[in-house]
């Protein structure tokens, strides 16, 4: 393994940099399958940006963030602070029920929550129909199934296709809202039976009353971080297709996702000393023995949307390189480098041999290298694993987290 130190000149700026910037807007993703510790990275760049808007995704998702030394889960509120204004985006998928709650739970932490938030009215409804729907579609695929966390993602997205959707904006009128609900109700009866509609109907009237006045689209100004959710790799275009989620998590989705000029946007994303990943798919470097049960226990490797123990593996260079380079990072964040502490070895996917596409991994024939483990993250052969995966990604690594709050991240 080579483990030689090479510095990367950057032409991009630092945090303490940034931070006298005008006008500098920042867009996070995952460059893996999710789950790479966002929520405490948009927690330390809330500091230096004036609105944090949530771009795609939906209540599949979930950014763990301490405020003021309080656990929250965010799935749906962008995970800012209390100087941050916060918007969701015209590409996000909503269940307002769990919107609502987690407005409540925030307001616990900061009282000014529902003054500095607001939804865009486009965005699309998650119901009770199309949870119902996920679970029916789940279980009629057998072993195709890819284990969808059940919240009504996929039918929510196909109703767009199929001109059916229930959009925030519907509300208003409910008369026509009320017609929309019985015509989906139609739609999904023959794969779920017979729905209490006018149950539906004022369930979701009931909590839509609650953000009625937050429904806008806020004029935009200032310092902007765009949060994604999820991973590059769970990218329905761009991932381990048909492994993957159902709303983009690349980068350049921040703009169509959100209304909002993101072209120019530096580019941060964050991944994992080792690889995690939930539900069915390919996973090369997965380890099903006694390392991936250390590894899950240490980093607490449970999701935190449905609570499922994750798949632990090896990094995986190839596919880190894959998503870098598809989403153009200016900056890369690594996180719980400090669950490899005190391994005799670390392992590391180096290549596949023919294979280099995400679709092609389910018979891919893995290339481990192994360095030597390290006790603390001040040691060399962390050091030397820190520029193996630089000098094959061809980055560096600007920022390294050690814990789970954003007080734990740390420049190299």
């Amino acid at each position: 393994m080579l483990s030689i130190k090479t510095e990367y000149p950057s032409k991009r700026r630092s945090l303490k940099e940034l931070k006298g910037e005008k006008e500098m807007n920042s867009i996070l993703v995952g460059l893996q399958w999710g789950d790479e510790g966002k929520g405490k990275v948009v927690q330390k760049l809330s500091r230096i940006n004036d609105w944090i808007v949530r771009f795609s995704g939906g209540p599949n998702a979930g950014h763990t963030v301490y405020h003021d030394g309080k656990k929250m889960v965010h799935h749906l509120l962008p995970s800012g602070t209390n100087r941050n204004k916060l918007f969701v985006g015209r590409g996000t998928l909503v269940d307002l029920k769990i919107l609502n709650d987690e407005i409540d739970e925030m307001s616990k932490i900061y009282d000014d929550v529902k003054k500095r938030f607001t939804i865009s009215s486009w965005c699309r409804i998650i119901t009770s129909i199309d949870r119902k729907l996920d679970l029916s579609f789940e279980k009629m695929k057998e072993d195709r199934s890819i284990g969808t966390t059940g919240r009504g993602i996929g039918p929510t997205v196909s109703n767009d296709a199929n001109r059916i959707g229930i959009r925030l904006f519907d509300f208003f009128d409910e008369t026509s809202f009320s017609k929309k609900i019985k015509y989906l109700a139609n739609f999904a009866k023959p794969f779920i039976g017979m729905i209490d509609v006018e149950e539906e109907i004022n369930s979701l009237l009931k909590e839509f009353r609650k953000i009625e006045d937050n429904v806008s689209e806020p004029f935009i100004a200032g310092n902007v971080l765009f949060e994604g959710t999820q991973g590059v790799l769970l990218d329905p275009m761009y991932g381990t297709y048909p492994y993957v989620t159902s709303t983009p998590t690349v980068p350049s989705f921040a703009s169509y996702g959100s209304g909002i000029q993101a072209d120019r946007a530096e580019k941060w994303g964050v991944f994992k000393a080792y690889v995690t990943r939930v539900g069915a798919g390919p996973f090369p470097t997965e380890l099903s023995g006694e390392e991936g049960e250390i590894i899950r226990k240490r980093g607490d490797e449970f999701g935190a949307t449905t609570g499922r123990p994750r798949r632990c593996g090896w990094i995986d260079l190839p596919l880190l390189k894959y998503a870098s380079d598809l989403s153009n990072i200016d900056h890369l964040v690594m996180t719980k480098a400090d669950v490899l502490n005190g391994l005799e070895k670390v392992g590391m996917c180096t290549s596949y041999g023919d294979t280099t596409l995400p679709y092609e991994l389910e018979n891919a024939s893995v290339r481990l290298e192994y360095t030597k483990g390290w006790k603390k993250l001040d040691s060399r052969e962390f050091d030397d694993f820190i520029s193996a995966i630089e000098k094959y990604i061809g980055k560096k690594i600007e920022y390294v987290s050690f814990g789970p709050k954003e007080e734990e991240i740390k420049p190299r």
